[in-house]
């Protein structure tokens, strides 16, 4: 399983375009492995796509982890009521830095 890379800016204007991505590998049976580590502005609608992909991949059977989760992402995950720990999550968690924006 190769991990994909989420974009720095998980927002509204990413989001179609990131949900595209996640949705051929899961067509293609692939377990998702999200590198997460860049992303550093994520709102709402950022979140909305890592859910849609982590139930999609739930009702295939597949796995959906994320890898190396910004503090960013982490703090938006859990201001919006989704911890990662949804997320069968990898050991390589959370800068200690909160260097991003969130908006949602």
């Amino acid at each position: 399983m190769t991990p994909i890379a989420l974009p720095e800016r998980l927002r509204i204007d990413t989001a179609a375009e990131c949900w595209q991505e996640l949705r051929a590998a899961l067509d293609a049976g692939e377990d998702l492995q999200l590198d997460s580590a860049a992303v550093n502005d994520v709102d709402a609608a950022g979140v909305q796509v890592l859910l849609m992909a982590r139930h999609s991949a739930a009702r295939k059977a597949q796995g959906c982890s994320l890898i190396g989760t910004s503090a960013v992402l982490a703090q938006a995950l859990q201001a919006l009521g989704a911890p990662e720990d949804g997320f069968a999550s990898s050991a390589a968690q959370h800068d200690d830095k909160d260097s991003g924006d969130i908006n949602g």
